[in-house]
């Protein structure tokens, strides 16, 4: 049996002389024969490491026998083997001997290093894995085909507030019955059980998720239910302000063009207006009806510059303004309409100053607060006005109406602890129109919107239903211009109106013939250049929307043929136009004052 066993066998004593060897050891150790071999010391030949087998001694001769060491042995050859040894020991007179069976675990080893390496890659892999999903805030789970949970991972807790192993062996039947959801999940495993990928979107706890369950298939067997859950609030969100963006956008064009030919004919009625009031005497009959047609004028184009704003076509100057004062004077003037039982509370730095146009900066702030007013009504309550210096980083925030680019602000908020509002009315809020208020016409907040987009700022609504409301505006944080002044208008000099309306030619004509200029008229451009070719003029008045020739180029081509010629610039829609290189601006509709006083400036030099 010694000499047939296929398992390795030998007896050595304690200094390693071997006595006996069987043909399966000697065939492992690849000698020639057994006398070879026993010509051979085990611990100075065989082991690798004659230190192995010392400490092997050492740690399992007091036992009396070792049983599966794995120590590494050299062939013959000098090739590597890995054995594992059970043996005893024999104690006599002589000395101790040791009586041992070899197994070759070379290639069993080699095999479990190999598997480890792969475990330890998947376990890597799956440890990367569940931290990818975790960053993309989703989830994982698997169910087996009893429709009960088998393992789950990813952004659990961050997602549904639950621990990792939540539900793990708990069937989907308890999970539903135990709190129902928007969907149906028993049926839709049920149908991936049966082979079909189904993907859905839900509204979950105020997260919108993209869920997705799939055949897990092995061998092409379906052994279960691969299912996933990803969190898309942020771009479902995003996808919803890119929308508000183009419908606001769309709808920013049509007031623009409404807001062009509006202020053409508001040109004529101001302007009529203007030169019979200047026509008639104080106690005229009709005089009265003359100022209230004026007076109406000026909402109307009150309105449209509202209209303006939120189509962002209003233009912003460089002065400094300072919030502070600025809040004082509105606050003053909003006394008579606050509620008594309605509290105004102001923390704002004396020191700060912005970049913007003042009328448009109170405007908004003017807005802000008749808004929260509003909003408290009859309850009553508290508005809270703060200023602060912020820095910016270009990033969007959730609550984001308009995200400011990277810079520093002054940031203006204005807030009040009213009802608050919903989602839907939080979305429509700055839509022109929309409003919550019997008597509003719904242009106050998308005013603000426009003005802030033209200033370059940022605006921030945060508001939830009971939670109240708070709007915080950012305007850029700049220095003050050096501002020029106006000098005494001398008369008789010839001015030139191109104008594409007929009605706008006609009045502003005679506004300028009745502040004592000579007026000349065209209603394109190239027929305003060939004029200019032929007649002396001295000063341009022209439009700036216009069909055949837009103003930018008969700017730039008066400019060619008269580098000193005064221009100005006249617009109903654009309201500063920039990147034109007039002299002076007018947006319409101008008084015959505003007017006046171009001319005589321009003129004077």
């Amino acid at each position: 049996m010694f000499d047939r066993s296929p398992i390795g066998m030998y007896r050595c004593d304690e200094a390693g002389k071997l006595y006996y060897v069987n043909a399966a050891l000697v065939q492992l150790l690849g000698y020639e024969s057994s006398e070879e071999l026993l010509q051979r010391n085990l611990g100075r030949d065989i082991y690798i490491d004659p230190e192995d087998r010392v400490q092997l001694l050492a740690r399992f001769r007091p036992r009396g026998g070792v049983e599966g060491a794995r120590v590494r042995w050299r062939t013959k050859q000098g090739k590597e083997r890995i054995v594992q040894i059970y043996g005893h020991v024999v104690e006599h007179p002589e000395g101790a001997w040791f009586d041992a069976s070899v197994l070759d675990v070379t290639e069993i080893e080699t095999t479990n290093i190999e598997l480890r390496r792969q475990r330890e890659a998947l376990e890597a892999t799956a440890t990367l894995l569940d931290m990818v999903v975790r960053q993309i805030r989703a989830i994982y789970w698997l169910v087996d085909r009893e429709l009960r949970i088998c393992s789950t991972g990813g952004a659990m807790h961050e997602l549904l507030g639950y621990s990792a192993d939540r539900f793990v062996g708990v069937s989907l039947e308890q999970i539903q019955s135990a709190e129902l959801g928007p969907i149906d999940p028993v049926a839709m495993h049920r149908r991936a059980l049966s082979g079909e990928t189904l993907t859905c979107t839900v509204e979950y706890r105020n997260k919108y998720l993209v869920v997705t369950v799939c055949p897990h298939r092995v061998a092409d067997e379906i052994i279960g239910v691969i299912g996933t859950c990803v969190d898309m609030t942020a771009q479902y969100q995003l996808e919803r302000r890119m929308v508000d963006a183009q419908r606001a956008e769309s709808l920013g064009v049509l007031a623009g063009g409404l807001a062009h030919d509006f202020n053409n004919l508001l040109v004529a009625i101001l302007g009529n207006t203007d030169l019979a009031l200047r026509d008639i005497g104080a106690r005229s009959p009709g005089r009265a009806a003359l100022d209230n047609v004026r007076q109406a004028s000026l909402r109307a184009a009150e309105l449209i510059d509202q209209l303006l704003a939120f189509a962002g076509h209003r233009g912003v100057s460089t002065a400094r303004v300072a919030p502070a004062p600025m809040l004082d004077e509105l606050l003053r003037i909003t006394a008579p309409t606050m509620p008594a039982n309605v509290g105004v509370l102001v923390d704002v730095e004396r020191e700060l100053g912005l970049r913007g146009d003042a009328s448009q900066v109170r405007q908004v702030m003017l807005n802000l607060v008749n808004n929260a007013r509003d909003a408290l009504g009859e309850r009553g309550g508290t508005i809270a006005i703060t200023g602060r210096l912020v820095h910016r980083d270009g990033s969007a925030h959730a609550d984001d109406v308009i995200t400011a680019p990277p810079g520093s602000y002054v940031e203006i908020e204005v807030a009040d602890d009213g009802p608050g509002m919903t989602a839907e009315t939080r979305r429509r809020i700055f839509e022109p129109f929309f409003t919550t208020k019997p008597t509003g016409h719904g242009l106050g907040l998308a005013a603000v919107a426009g003005i802030v987009r033209a200033h370059g700022g940022g605006l921030r609504l945060i508001t939830a239903p009971g939670e109240g409301a708070r709007f915080q505006v950012q305007w850029p944080s700049t220095s003050t211009p050096v501002e020029l002044t106006a000098a005494a208008p001398p008369t008789g000099q010839t001015v030139l109106i191109i104008d594409d309306e007929d009605l706008v030619c006609d009045v502003v004509a005679r506004m300028i013939e009745d502040l004592g200029y000579a007026a000349v008229t065209a209603t394109d451009g190239p027929a305003g250049l060939a004029i200019i070719d032929r007649v002396p003029v001295h000063a341009v008045l022209v439009d700036l929307t216009m069909p055949r020739m837009g103003g930018a180029a008969v700017v730039s081509a008066l400019r060619a043929r008269r580098p000193g010629l005064p221009i100005v610039l006249c617009s109903g829609f654009e309201r500063d136009g920039r990147g034109v290189h007039a002299d002076a601006y007018l947006a319409k509709p101008f008084r015959i004052e505003a007017l006046d006083q171009t001319l005589a400036k321009l003129l004077a030099r």
